[in-house]
């Protein structure tokens, strides 16, 4: 199911250009690899959240070759800082690359191995946590997410509406079920309020409460 018109999506993706060269190539790269990256519109997005909170320490849940993790790079201004997690040790010399060639290497870490386990050793708080991985870990994430956010921090995740899948589950979808899983929490906890937009395949935004 296409969650946008396509029509629609090939407008907004027009609109979402960005011009920058080291971009553009990992953007033809995952076409060519058909590789999944969160793409110019969802790549503006995070900008945004990033830059209008004021977020300086960014964690990523699952990197890649580093297509988000550059957006997030440019929000948070030279010196701030993004970790990336990514388990594939290839994809994460290629997201170093990337980064150096951008010049946004020096505000980035780019740790290899699980995403979850390497967040579990990591030291808060964080501003925000961008979240990519493996679907049927969506929960897990927020967990983790939740000892490491600060009041007021953001906790992001793509894929939420994935593919529509998550209007009917497929029986035995351990992917689609963890999805509507993490949506169930968000919506549930009250430690978050949460909004689902339906940018691109969906991304959802949660704003960590604080105490009253």
């Amino acid at each position: 199911m296409d969650v946008v018109h396509p029509d629609v999506h090939r407008y907004l993706e027009t609109l979402a250009r960005t011009g920058d060269p080291v971009l553009e190539e990992m953007e033809r790269l995952a076409a060519e690899r058909g590789f999944p990256i969160v793409g110019p519109q969802v790549g503006r997005l995070l900008f945004v959240l990033a830059r209008a909170s004021g977020a300086r320490r960014v964690l990523e849940l699952g990197s890649g070759f580093g297509y988000s993790a550059y957006w997030l790079a440019r929000a948070v201004g030279a010196g701030g800082e993004v970790v990336l997690t990514e388990r594939c040790p290839e994809r994460a010399r290629e997201a170093e690359a990337f980064l150096r060639r951008g010049g946004l290497a020096a505000r980035c870490r780019v740790h290899t191995g699980d995403a979850l386990e390497l967040a579990g050793r990591l030291d808060g708080p964080y501003d925000l946590v961008f979240n990519d991985v493996d679907k049927e870990r969506y929960p897990d994430a927020l967990e983790r997410a939740a000892t490491l956010l600060r009041p007021g921090g953001l906790f992001v995740s793509d894929n939420m509406l994935w593919f529509g899948r998550v209007l009917d589950p497929p029986p035995g979808d351990a992917a689609t079920r963890g999805v509507v899983e993490l949506t169930r929490r968000l919506l549930a906890s009250p430690r978050f309020v949460t909004t689902v937009l339906p940018v691109r395949d969906g991304v959802s935004v949660s704003l960590m409460l604080g105490p009253d």
